[in-house]
């Protein structure tokens, strides 16, 4: 055998080694102790910042969150505020801006003694692997991956764990979470990122969360505690490659100081001060609606080999929920693939006289293109049983008078909001996407809350987001008797203009044609 050819029978061997060797970055068996939330019943700054409010027993105070600057607002003040605990919860923690100065907030609560918890899905956790090992070597700060890929250095290592074990890495936790004092909680679409608090140059969310206060909280808190005592929240101290110093902690809240210095004069730092809601909070005279709660969750059991029960799962309880709508149901979607189980339910309620709305992206404001080949396949016969379809535009005039206004962020935007309101007195706001992937696949979290003011607050966003000034209607040309399934999107320019098309607006026919194409997949729609 020459040499060139040794050279060539070494190489798959090699690259196994390369694979295996040093990759194994994370003990999945490292050594954890059970941690619940602190109930101690003593008030903390976080109780002091809702004074003024007398709820009946057991209810709970709300407080909506569309704006991204006041979601980012909502955050920092609660870091800032708590006494005991801090609890974070979240698919996505970026090292970007606004990443980078929650985490110097949360950095900031563990300094003065607050115990924090942060239990973080491992889908994007690894290039961050070394800032996480240092995070964690506080004391008074713990980490905690869920279901984490093992092998860990670049896309190779992790490509070839996916091979050797894809059922379980498959299922990710999408759950968004944040507890602090088990006394006031944030639970909504939002992951921690520039893009989530319309700080992103290229193109923003459109989301929402709500802020509660009061006892629905210790239920969030025993969400919370279900997930980090699980056997799939590994410590983040098994970073065997990441043993980090005292030096290394001194050096990243130095960092993070420096990088808040640069951002002093951003609308974000201001905000923190002349905000309408950072001079609320600061007031204690926070707006709040008031009613009963309920925090409905995935069992972790899901990430499992099998996937857990589907008859436990968060789906199921929203689908009772949603069954009982008398005269309206509002459902804002990013990613929405109703499949042929969803398409009868929703037809079904209109077929009752209950009036039904969608509002998802359009091809062009979708930041997964693929996922909307699963949806397409739906509109027709979504249409044909009645239901109202709004797909939200990317860019709209009327939006970006509104961002020059604002002079920060991007003019482009793509619907993140997750929420149902049912007949204009239940609400519904969350992580979960009504897409198979969400549904089957990934744990996910949300609020049902029994409020007429915070669901008609809620339904008042959903009429204005899928107005047409800001989204197309989708209608089938020659009506829902008619034959043909083509479709027809109208939406309308400052002053009344209309707008149509008949074919995805605002996208070129290279974006067209691989949507097309995508849809011919068979494994594709169960993946989305």
């Amino acid at each position: 055998m020459s040499k060139g050819n040794s050279l060539l029978a070494i190489r798959p061997a090699c690259l196994a080694a390369l694979l295996l060797a040093g990759c194994q970055t994370l003990d999945p068996d490292w050594r954890r102790e059970a941690s619940t939330v602190i109930q101690d019943g003593g008030r903390t700054a976080i109780h002091e910042l809702f004074p003024g409010v007398t709820w009946a027993a057991g209810d709970s105070g709300f407080r909506l969150l569309p704006d991204g600057v006041g979601a980012f607002v909502a955050r920092v003040w609660l870091a800032r505020s708590a006494g005991r605990t801090l609890d974070l919860q979240y698919y996505m923690i970026n090292a970007d801006d606004t990443g980078r100065l929650l985490t110097g907030e949360v950095l900031a609560a563990a300094d003065r003694g607050v115990r924090v918890r942060v239990l973080l899905d491992d889908i994007y956790a690894s290039p961050a692997d070394h800032a996480i090992a240092v995070l964690d070597s506080h004391p008074r700060i713990e980490v905690r991956l869920f279901n984490p890929w093992t092998r860990r250095r670049g896309p190779l290592a992790r490509a070839f764990n996916f091979l050797l074990d894809p059922r379980r890495l498959n299922h990710r936790m999408h759950n968004k979470l944040y507890v602090a004092d088990n006394h006031a909680v944030i639970i909504g679409g939002r992951n921690i990122g520039d893009e989530y608090f319309d700080l992103e140059t290229r193109m923003n969310f459109r989301d929402l969360d709500v802020l509660a206060a009061g006892p629905v909280a210790a239920q969030a808190s025993a969400s919370f505690d279900e997930y980090w005592n699980s056997e799939w929240a590994v410590p983040a101290a098994g970073l065997m490659d990441h043993v980090p110093t005292a030096a290394d902690l001194a050096s990243l809240r130095a960092a993070l100081a420096t990088h808040r210095e640069t951002m002093r004069d951003s609308a974000y730092v201001q905000a923190l001060g002349n905000s309408v809601i950072a001079g609320q909070l600061a007031s204690r005279n926070l707006a709040l609606e008031t009613g009963k709660a309920r925090v409905l969750a995935d069992s972790p059991a899901k990430a499992g080999r099998a996937g857990g029960e589907p008859r436990a799962f968060l789906i199921q309880r929203l689908r009772e929920q949603a069954s009982g709508a008398a005269h309206e149901l509002l459902v804002s979607s990013p990613y929405f693939v109703p499949r042929d189980r969803g398409v009868e339910a929703l037809t079904g309620l209109v077929k009752d006289g209950v009036a039904v709305s969608v509002l998802t992206n359009s091809l062009a404001a979708n930041d997964v293109g693929i996922v909307h080949s699963g949806y397409a396949r739906y509109r027709a016969p979504l249409l044909r049983g009645g239901v109202r379809l709004h797909e939200l535009r990317a860019l709209s005039e009327l939006a970006t008078r509104r961002e020059g206004r604002r002079r920060f962020g991007s003019e482009y935007v793509s619907l993140h909001a997750k929420y149902l309101v049912i007949d204009r007195r239940l609400l519904f706001v969350g992580s979960l996407n009504l897409d198979p992937r969400s549904i089957e696949r990934n744990t996910e979290v949300g609020l049902l809350i029994e409020s007429e003011g915070l669901a008609r607050q809620a339904a008042a966003l959903f009429d204005l987001a899928s107005g047409k000034a800001f989204s197309y209607a989708v209608t089938l040309r020659d009506g829902m008797n008619g034959r043909s399934d083509a479709l027809v999107w109208t939406g309308e320019q400052p002053g009344g203009r209309e707008l149509r098309y008949d074919r995805e607006p605002d996208t070129g026919w290279w974006q067209r044609f691989t949507v097309w194409l995508a849809g011919f997949l068979p494994f594709m729609e169960s993946q989305i």
